[in-house]
Formats: structure tokens, sequence, C-alpha cells
């Protein structure tokens, strides 16, 4: 079950001290809301449904967290994009800005009171903490600066412009700090202790890790010290699994790093020449086709690989499919719990 302490034990992980018991996450997301019945649209609006379903999952899987993220857009569309929202599916950009310094000069930071989705987001975090309180960390979301530039641009658009038209890019970047700093500080002061702070753009996948170190490192950096001010803590995600761009994360202000399925954190961890606090790492692919034994099993052999270092915490390296059997999501999460329970 979740506990009392848990958000002090989260922050003992991440600052690399001793927890006196150690969290254990699951990215649920999609999974969780379907196997609560919910559509997308009523994760985005329905503040009732949506928490309760969060709430639900926390029970049935005993997360130690709860996370309100119903899509990447709700702190950009009151910039004016133009956005599509299905009820069987998240919501998009239909249309993306120019990436033009008109368009940049408009931009004002968001009214998380008043602008579009952004009171329904809080009101969540708001509810959930009221609900369960310390006994989990309740968590928001932000994206992080380089990666806020291709949600209102475009990806292609974006990383064109990176090459093309760098200063603009900069320009850009500068501005989505306070943009994220602000929305951030928001969710901190409606009651999350914990915000996931997605980069995904600024993966390898996208961009070398010299373009990482122009444009993406510095930003994120800003914005975690920012919550760290704010009194709230940051898990950074980009989904990575190249040493070279680990190696520049590693070097973030005191937060957690999501690793991405893939690579082996044992493997990593002695090349990062830091020490930081690693999570995530186990593949929903995995997850969602095996055997609940095997789950079991790959789980408990991840946690004995990467726990006597420390500095570890287990999670999902991506969201849970939706597709994904119950039975082993229960499976990972008991024997998550109890490799824990057994080694610390």
């Amino acid at each position: 079950m979740a506990y009392p302490g848990a958000v002090d034990d989260l922050r003992a992980c991440i600052e690399l001290r001793p927890p006196g018991r150690r969290p254990v996450f699951a990215l649920g997301l999609e999974f969780d809301m379907k196997l609560a019945g919910l559509n997308h649209e009523e994760q985005r609006t329905d503040v009732d449904k949506a928490v309760g379903g969060i709430i639900g999952a926390v029970r049935r899987f005993d997360y130690d967290w709860g996370m309100v993220f119903p899509d990447d857009y709700i702190e950009f569309e009151p910039l004016g994009l133009k956005m599509h929202h299905p009820a069987d599916g998240p919501a998009m950009a239909a249309e993306y800005l120019p990436l033009t310094r008109d368009t940049l000069r408009r931009f004002r930071p968001p009214d998380a009171a008043r602008d579009l989705r952004l009171p329904l987001h809080l009101e969540m975090i708001r509810r959930l903490k009221a609900a369960l309180g310390d006994t989990i960390c309740v968590a928001g979301r932000i994206a992080a600066p380089f990666s806020a530039g291709a949600l209102v641009y475009g990806i292609d658009k974006w990383l064109i412009a990176m090459l093309d038209e760098p200063d603009l890019v900069r320009d850009n970047v500068a501005y989505f700090i306070d943009h994220q700093i602000a929305f951030g500080r928001a969710q901190i002061e409606a009651g999350a202790d914990l915000l996931w702070l997605g980069d995904c753009v600024a993966g390898s996948c996208f961009i070398g890790h010299d373009h990482y170190a122009e444009f993406a490192f510095e930003p994120a950096a800003r914005v975690v010290e920012a919550m760290n001010r704010a009194g709230g803590l940051t898990i950074y995600h980009s989904a990575e699994t190249s040493l070279p761009h680990l190696k520049q994360q590693a070097q973030l202000p005191s937060c957690a790093v999501n690793v991405g399925e893939g690579a082996r954190i044992a493997g990593i961890r002695p090349s990062l020449g830091a020490r930081k606090c690693l999570t995530g790492n186990f593949d929903p692919k995995f997850l969602r086709d095996a055997a609940p034994a095997q789950v079991a099993a790959a789980t408990e052999e991840m946690i004995r690989e990467n726990l006597p270092g420390g500095d570890y915490l287990f999670n999902t390296g991506e969201g849970i499919m939706s597709t994904t059997p119950t039975e082993n999501v229960e499976a990972m999460m008991r024997a998550a719990r109890a490799a824990v329970s057994g080694i610390f």
C-alpha cells in the first residue's frame, strides 16, 4: 500500500541519501485510465473521473505516485495552437504555429487559474493531494524548454530552424524557460510534489549530444533549479539510452533521470562521471508481451542488478501500453515491491 513518507523517501533518493523505504513507480498513464473505463476526453476534462482513475490505479497496483498527465499540450493551447481533441485519442495540434519572431512577440506567460484547461489540471492535482496526502508522490508534468518548441511549432520545423536560424530557436527557448517555470510553480502550489520534465525531442533519436549541450541542457537545468527552489522534485525524461547524452544529463541539478529501455543501467552508470539517481529502463513492450512469471523475474533481476549502487528507483522506461494484460502489471509491481523490501 502507499505509505506516509513517500515524498520524503523520494527526496532522499534524488539527493543521494539513504531513504527509509525505496518508492516504486510505473508509468501507468493510458493503461490506468483504460482500466478505469475512461476515454481520452474524460481524462482531459472530467476532474472527478480522472482523479478517481488515478486513485484506483494507486490502490490496485501499489504505485508510490499518482501522475496527472492528460496530454502534452495543456500549457501550450493558450499560446494560440489550433487543437484536435478526439474523444478516443490524445489531444494533438491540428495546426502548428508559424516559427517567426512575430509569433514569439505575441507569447504571454500562462495564467494557470484561467487559461483553457490549465485550471482543470490544477484541480486534479488538488483533489489527488487532498485524497492521498503524503502517502504518495503527487506528480504533475511540464515539457522541457527545448521540446516545448517542437510541440508548438512541429518537430521538423523546429529542428531545421535549430540549424538554419539558431538565434530564433534560442530566443524561443529563453521564453519557454519562463513559461514552463510558471506552469511548474502553479502545479507545486496546487499540491504537486514532483514534476515530470519531458524532453524527448532533445533525445539522441532527434539531436546529437553537441546540439543537446548547445540548445537543451542549460534550459532544462534552469527549470530543474526553479522547481527545486519552489520546493518541488523533478524527474527528467528523454527516453535516453545514449551514453553521451546521459553523461550530460547526469550533470543536471538535483533531480532523477529516467532512462529509456534497451540499455542496462548497471552498464551505463560507471561511465556517467557523476552520481545520479536513475529511474526507469523497464521495457513496456516486454511488459505487454511476456508471461507474468517472466515479467516478475525480469523485474527482480533489474532491481537486484541496480539497487546495490543505491541510486536507483524502479520505473518503466516509457508508458505502459493500454493493451498490456492487467496480470502482467500486477506481477511487475508485486515483484518490484518484494525485491526492494528484500534488498533494503
